[in-house]
């Protein structure tokens, strides 16, 4: 590798990584509100928090690379361009696509990560998340269960006294509203000396299984209409003290190794082939686009002359997330079984793929102004026109007041 490629190289490892870490912080800060909701009452907040975060780190990390290889590519052109080594380079007789080469270089590397991360790590990932959430929401209302406070969850409210051995909770009072057809009919008023707490996972709600307590319905008109004792009872709904689930409850926790075996729905049979199938295709699918990206990266970063364009980013931003959805949508087609699974996805990828043997051909081969000039051009005029039709009426009504 010559000295301009390893120069291009270095720059352009700079800007990708740099891009990748600030698209993951970014990212993670929507979703760390509500991580911190969470954990808010958890016995260990730090902790269950560092997991989570951890946890959706390959997910993230997914979302980020694509975007930082083609901004990280425009960028180190960009900048190529605008202090001349470009036009130099091109006189010297270096070929786009000599240049292009380092570019490659990265992206190959990517796709590669991208297939550990897409195919492995983000499943895994994605479970463990699930996992983490459901162990801190069950800890999370035992701790505040535990502080002695009221605690409302849906139409109840709880309240437990203080710790009693194995992990038991009591006494207990819960006071329950309740409604038929939306309207509030009556109230049920429970106390139980001790109880077990168990969280469903799907409603959020608290299930307590009440061991020597006593249960009494009150009507709207303050009618005593129910009232009985138990040895054993559970609120909400019996429930069992169980692990979680196993992985593989959709098929965005599954490897892609598993979902290559499940191509017919033989290994796991809760998930259809649509689905199985249209996701694997789609992350194979992410890994091919890496490569086909410098193509496009390297045309939408080109400068020449004094009037540099500065529309590569911009587009290559829209581009890319329209891709994005547009891959999606695709998916979403295959697995409901409206399509083929692979329709949806290799078709896109292929008019990808065509867009970026043109653009570069047209700008390797044939000399001339970058493909986005004229888009910047429009975009600088649009700006201008603005401007000065903002500076007109500023003059105007400066005038009708004078």
């Amino acid at each position: 590798m010559g000295l301009l490629n390893k120069y291009l190289l270095r720059k352009a490892t700079i800007s990708i990584t740099g891009l990748i870490i600030f698209a993951i912080c970014v990212l993670l800060l929507e979703r760390l509100l509500r991580i911190f909701q969470i954990v808010s009452n958890s016995v260990n907040p730090a902790q269950d928090a560092s997991t989570m975060i951890v946890n959706l780190l390959p997910y993230y990390l997914g979302m980020a690379v694509p975007m930082a290889l083609l901004l990280g590519v425009i960028i180190t052109i960009d900048r190529f361009s605008r202090s001349s080594e470009l036009t130099s380079a091109l006189g010297a007789g270096v070929s786009l696509f000599h240049m292009t080469k380092p570019f490659l270089i990265l992206a190959v590397l990517l796709a590669g990560i991208t297939v550990i991360v897409e195919g492995y790590m983000q499943p895994v990932g994605r479970y463990e998340y699930r996992h983490a959430v459901h162990k801190v929401k069950q800890q999370s209302f035992t701790a505040a269960l535990r502080e002695g406070t009221f605690t409302s969850v849906g139409n109840r409210t709880f309240f437990a006294g203080t710790d009693k051995p194995a992990g038991a909770i009591g006494p207990i009072f819960i006071y329950e509203r309740l409604t038929k057809s939306g309207e509030q009919t009556g109230l049920r008023i429970t106390t139980a000396s001790e109880g077990q707490l168990i969280v469903r996972e799907e409603s959020n709600e608290p299930v307590l299984q009440l061991t020597g307590g006593r249960a009494s319905e009150i009507s709207n008109t303050l009618t005593l209409t129910g009232d009985f004792s138990f040895e054993g009872a559970a609120m909400a709904g019996a429930a069992s003290a169980e692990p979680f689930r196993v992985r593989g409850d959709d098929e965005r926790e599954m490897t892609s190794a598993e979902l290559f075996q499940n191509r017919s729905g033989a290994v796991n049979t809760n998930i259809t082939t649509g689905a199985n199938n249209s996701t694997l295709h789609l992350r194979i699918a992410k890994s091919v686009l890496l490569l086909i990206l410098p193509f496009i990266a390297v045309p939408f970063g080109l400068n020449y002359g004094r009037n540099p364009s500065s529309a590569g980013i911009f587009i290559g931003i829209v581009l890319l997330v329209s891709l994005q959805k547009a891959l999606e949508f695709g998916q979403n087609l295959g697995a409901k079984g409206s399509i083929p699974p692979w329709a949806g996805i290799w078709p896109t990828i292929a008019v990808v793929a065509l867009f970026a043997f043109y653009i570069f051909r047209k700008s390797a081969y044939k000399m001339g102004q970058p493909p986005l000039t004229s888009v910047s051009h429009l975009m600088r005029d649009t700006g201008n026109w603005i401007k000065d039709g903002f500076i007109d009426m500023r003059q105007k009504l400066f005038q009708r007041s004078a």
